[in-house]
């Protein structure tokens, strides 16, 4: 699937984060419901999913735009957050019925109890060149090992970036506890970087293409290789309560998700038509930037990463068996 690409708030006494955060609030488009919708079935034909600007989640834009969601008898309304710990009060309230977010901030939250969570769909994984460490043309940092020492920018700390980059760094026999991370917003990464204060630039999509052309900068590691290649970033949850009371939605909605997947992988269009319906990325840079892959199948095994990494980083009190938070397949 070589696809698509890619504040800390504090809830129910938990500081959760997102490390992918939103460019702009962006249209929306809803796909109707045709009158038979119940015939079905479903618990419900009408379901409000908080999603971000985010190339990530473009899945739910193209299933909205081909109807994908209209087959399954559903009419989805995107509800734009900037970023994912302003929806889980919402999804607590019922005020939304499932979220996009990435998993570390979702199993952090699970971990803590602040969020009973249940997995409907996975999202987005990390694709090749999706995402990059990069440096200035004219920085001494030359190779992975040169990064020993230095300072790199990060969206929020403690997130799935700094995650990624820590096995590959070690895979690549450098050092994670010599690197400095300091948190940096999007719009700040750019003077950050060319006034010294970072000394590489973490950088997805499509900040790498602009970095590329525009500054001439060079790429020192892909945080999606190696032992994170694929690193699943993320995914389409509710909560438990939530599933326990809508199954045949969550499987709609589930088989929806997967097939726009499908599409997506043989169709860059259809990702390139959606994007700047929802992000600040024009129709001219979403058909060239690098995508992430959009997973058209749920893996536990996959998923188990993540929670793992976490384990080990300490960012959990305890496991996680991931594969009990997954919603069964219903995709063929």
């Amino acid at each position: 699937m070589r696809l698509g690409h890619p504040a800390r708030a504090a809830i129910i006494g938990l500081a959760l984060t997102l490390g992918a955060v939103a460019c702009s609030m962006g249209g929306s488009t809803t796909a109707s419901a045709p009158p038979s919708a119940t015939a079905g079935g479903l618990e419900k034909t009408k379901i409000k999913i908080a999603t971000l600007p985010a190339i990530d989640s473009a899945a739910l834009y193209v299933a909205i735009d081909q109807k994908l969601f209209e087959k399954e008898g559903l009419e989805v309304t995107p509800q734009v957050v900037q970023a994912a710990p302003e929806a889980i009060p919402m999804l607590l309230n019922g005020e939304i019925d499932a979220m996009f977010g990435n998993y570390v901030s979702m199993f952090a939250a699970h971990d803590k109890g602040a969020l009973k969570l249940r997995i409907l769909a996975e999202g987005s994984r990390a694709a090749p060149d999706s995402l990059s460490i990069m440096a200035l043309p004219d920085s001494p940092i030359k190779t992975a090992k040169d990064l020993e020492g230095k300072t790199i920018n990060v969206n929020v700390l403690q997130n799935f970036q700094e995650l990624a980059l820590t096995q590959v760094l070690k895979a690549n026999n450098v050092d994670p506890a010599s690197i400095k991370y300091v948190q940096v917003t999007f719009q700040n990464i750019m003077p950050s970087w060319k006034s010294g204060q970072i000394d590489a630039a973490y950088l997805g999509e499509p900040m790498v293409t602009a970095a590329t052309a525009s500054m001439g900068a060079r790429k020192i590691l892909d945080p999606a290789s190696g032992p994170a290649a694929e690193f699943p970033i993320s995914g389409y949850v509710s909560t438990q309560e939530w599933y326990d009371k809508n199954p045949k939605v969550a499987a709609a909605f589930q088989r929806a998700i997967h097939n726009a997947a499908k599409l997506m992988e043989n169709n860059r269009e259809a990702v390139a038509k959606v994007l700047p319906t929802f992000t600040q990325i024009d129709a001219a840079t979403a058909a060239t930037v690098t995508f992430p892959y959009f997973s058209s199948n749920d893996n536990p095994v996959r998923l188990q990463r993540v929670a793992d990494w976490m384990l080990e980083a300490k960012w959990l009190g305890k496991p996680i068996e991931v594969k009990t938070l997954m919603s069964p397949t219903t995709s063929g």
